[in-house]
């Protein structure tokens, strides 16, 4: 069955993000094609080989994610930052961080 995700997407190097995912070298394998339109991005996919919660998935990771090169935590303290708001844990502290463990 093919399906298919409308997105919005303001920021044009998340969206730059977003198509890469769903349309670059490692898209699932059910992708059937992926459009933008200004903003808009749609992708079409066949739910029998791609879920659609992996796509849904896709989307909001791509969305969140660091999008700049300057965007790249400038230490320890700021990946953690950055961590926290990915994983919706605002309690994520260095403790839970095995790279501060890390010589």
């Amino acid at each position: 069955m093919i399906l298919a995700r409308t997105v919005t997407v303001l920021d044009s190097l998340a969206r730059a993000n977003v198509v890469d995912a769903l349309a670059g070298a490692g898209a699932p394998v059910g992708v059937v094609d992926c459009v933008v339109e200004g903003a808009r991005v749609t992708v079409r996919f066949d739910a029998d080989r791609t879920p659609a919660d992996l796509i849904d998935l896709l989307i909001a990771i791509e969305m969140t994610a660091p999008t700049r090169p300057d965007a790249r935590p400038r230490d320890l303290a700021d990946a953690i930052t950055i961590a926290a708001r990915g994983l919706a844990d605002p309690a994520l502290d260095s403790a839970r961080i095995i790279e501060t463990f890390l010589p």
